[in-house]
């Protein structure tokens, strides 16, 4: 138990589903939580749930298609908690079109949360991380960032990038002691999967990923600390095809 105690988390999108799942996981394990989304009476009710069950957590509201408010995001953490131990970037946004209806507003919105959000804050807390010779981040991808999906262009472009990004800060920061882990998980019963399973005609709930699931892969990878690294972490839902 407390395997994270008094550990710095930074987990952005943390108000509702998977963010929210992995904020009480890892208060759980004694993390100090620090909890960022655009919804601030989302991620206040979080935070107030962690700190009444003895736990340590923060929120502050932050947009991510802004860069201000992404370096107030680490800067407000550091100054609450000390230096982020581990930075995870869960933020996302699904909108459903076909290529040729992709207006430019929603191919900018999903390119800037999914992606550029992510280059952003891990931007600002790498050096602090690289300078201590020690920090985890975790990219929470998709199945849409290894192969393609229909209507969803702009998402798996970003969740493409993603990966691409991600096995590039690996490389430059390996000789720092950092671990870079991608964690991509097919269907979860979430807020942002409620368009797709709606276009799929209601698949049956029990069938999908809850985001407690994806909560207990994320704290796996936050205690990996020996000779083996797990670069990219993949979850399918069961009754999906094996090994696609």
């Amino acid at each position: 138990m407390h395997e994270l105690k008094d550990k710095v988390v930074q987990i952005t999108g943390a108000g509702r589903g998977i963010g929210r799942a992995i904020a009480l996981a890892m208060a759980r394990e004694g993390a100090k939580v620090a909890m960022a989304a655009r919804t601030e009476r989302e991620i206040n009710t979080v935070a107030e749930e962690i700190n009444l069950a003895g736990g340590t957590a923060i929120a502050i509201r932050t947009d991510l298609m802004s860069e201000s408010d992404i370096k107030k995001m680490v800067y407000e953490t550091e100054q609450a908690f000390g230096p982020i131990d581990i930075l995870i970037n869960n933020a996302g946004v699904l909108k459903l079109a076909p290529v040729t209806e992709i207006s430019t507003s929603m191919w900018d919105e999903l390119i800037s949360v999914n992606l550029r959000a992510v280059f952003l804050a891990c931007r600002e807390v790498l050096p602090g991380m690289m300078e201590r010779k020690s920090g985890r981040i975790i990219n929470i991808g998709s199945m849409a960032g290894r192969r393609g999906y229909v209507e969803q262009g702009a998402y798996c472009a970003a969740k493409h990038g993603l990966i691409g990004l991600s096995k590039v800060m690996a490389l430059e920061t390996q000789r720092y002691g950092i671990r870079i882990h991608v964690l991509a998980p097919g269907g979860v019963l979430t807020g942002l999967s409620e368009e797709l399973r709606a276009s799929r005609g209601n698949e049956n709930e029990d069938a999908w990923m809850t985001p407690e699931e994806v909560a207990q892969a994320a704290l796996y990878l936050c205690t990996q600390n020996g000779a083996a690294m797990t670069d990219e972490l993949v979850l399918r839902r069961y009754e999906s095809e094996p090994w696609r």
